[in-house]
């Protein structure tokens, strides 16, 4: 049992450094020696193949998940506020346009 676990020690150690190609043809030599069947061997690839992307994946959502915090505590601002704030700078030059023209208008009247 001892051997079986310094062998998954170095299958683990192996599949995650050396590419897939790597890691399938380190599989096929252990089970045609014997080490491990080559449908065990295939699992187990598998197995740690999908906990890399798993991984993968969660240190990118940490990772934007820091970038956004970084860049809005230096007081970045979201597309989604900007946005927001555009259309009401918008909505206010176009209130303010009408005043003017009505001001205008009432001004030239009297």
């Amino acid at each position: 049992m001892n051997d079986w676990i310094k062998k998954g020690f170095f299958i683990g150690l192996g599949a995650t450094v050396a590419s897939k190609e790597k890691a399938d043809k380190f599989f096929n030599d252990l089970s045609k020696s014997g080490g491990a069947a080559a449908e065990e061997a295939k699992s187990f690839l598998d197995a740690l193949n999908d906990k890399g992307k798993s991984k993968k994946e969660q240190w990118q959502n940490d990772i934007r998940q820091d970038i956004k915090d970084t860049l809005i505590d230096l007081g970045f601002v979201t597309s989604e506020e900007y946005n927001k704030l555009a259309e009401r700078v918008e909505a206010l030059e176009a209130g303010l346009s009408k005043d003017q023209n009505g001001t205008d208008e009432q001004s030239t009247e009297k």
